[in-house]
């Protein structure tokens, strides 16, 4: 049996600091398959542009978006990679069971997009992170 191809991959939001690191199986993402999960939305072409026409870079990119965005939802999470946490199989399965991921494989932790999370640091911001100032009527 032949070692899959998994790599890791950071996606960050330059201008929060949001952050989360998803491995990837390079052999299940395919650029067909991640062609199939980009074209799923609108806006397939500008992404694919942004990632100078790598499709497989747009995908996991745009499931850094996607999760990055369930945290938010969720309040936040900070987990690292140095444990199989529920935070990161939580995160995952909320990924790959999102319409248009393909859902999951049962016994395989990347299920069919190829796609697991590892690691994030997604902070709501606190009470000292904003700033109240009187306007003028």
């Amino acid at each position: 049996m032949t070692t899959p191809n998994i790599k890791r991959f950071k996606v960050k939001d330059t201008w929060k600091d949001y952050e989360v690191t998803l491995e990837v199986n390079l052999d299940r993402l395919t650029p067909e398959r991640a062609e199939l999960i980009n074209s799923f939305w609108t806006s397939a072409e500008d992404r694919l542009a942004e990632e100078d026409d790598d499709v497989v870079r747009t995908v996991i990119r745009l499931a850094g978006l996607e999760v990055i965005c369930e945290m938010l939802e969720d309040g936040g999470a900070d987990f690292s990679s140095d444990s199989n946490s529920y935070p990161a199989r939580s995160s995952t399965w909320a990924l790959q069971n999102k319409e248009g991921w393909g859902g999951k494989i049962v016994g395989d932790e990347f299920g069919w997009c190829g796609i697991r999370v590892v690691a994030a640091d997604v902070q709501l911001p606190g009470f000292e992170d904003v700033a109240l100032s009187e306007e003028e009527s």
